[in-house]
């Protein structure tokens, strides 16, 4: 599907290319009516023509996903219950308290999405880094236990996954030396 979405994106960027040039010449600039003479023939004239609809056509398209997309929820409903909401932003906090129990870890980033039709679920993707190199996939399993069971006693019913990825320390040392003057 990404390379599909990247050919698109290549055929309307050149469309778009041909389309705007040819109009831009064809009103200004010296060969202006050079233009006008080439367009009197039907091959370019159906070239640019193509190119105008793939323009439009996408136009088109973006205008519809911009209308009719879908908003992102913001909260979540344990067990289906429509009654009871929870916010992503205090399962977030939940979920970084409960990564952070442990001193051989620093959370940098929690994200939390809803999903289920009946949104009744929470995915969680933990951002961290360990400050110790020693047996990192028990570490990132305990964490992962532990960020499920916080939320899930939370929200009070099962609903919760989480996702633990390391990431790779970015701290650096730097010396310097100061005189004593």
């Amino acid at each position: 599907m990404r390379v599909l979405k990247r050919a698109l994106a290549i055929v309307y960027l050149a469309a778009a290319v041909v389309a705007l040039g040819t109009l831009v010449c064809q009103f200004w600039g010296p060969y202006a009516y050079r233009f006008m003479l080439l367009m009197r023939d039907p091959l370019p004239r159906i070239v640019v023509t193509a190119c105008g609809g793939v323009v439009a056509l996408g136009v088109l398209v973006g205008f519809f996903r911009l209308v009719f997309a879908r908003r992102e929820p913001s909260c979540v409903h344990p067990a289906g219950e429509r009654n009871i909401e929870v916010t992503l932003a205090a399962l977030s906090s939940c979920a970084r308290t409960a990564a952070e129990r442990d001193d051989r870890v620093m959370v940098e980033h929690v994200e939390a999405r809803v999903q289920g039709s009946d949104e009744s679920r929470v995915r969680f993707k933990v951002d961290a880094i360990a400050l110790d190199d020693r047996d990192m996939a028990s570490l990132a399993t305990a964490m992962q236990q532990r960020i499920e069971e916080a939320c899930d006693t939370m929200l009070g019913t099962p609903g919760t996954i989480a996702r633990v990825r390391f990431l790779p320390s970015k701290t650096t040392v730097q010396t310097v030396e100061v005189s004593g003057e």
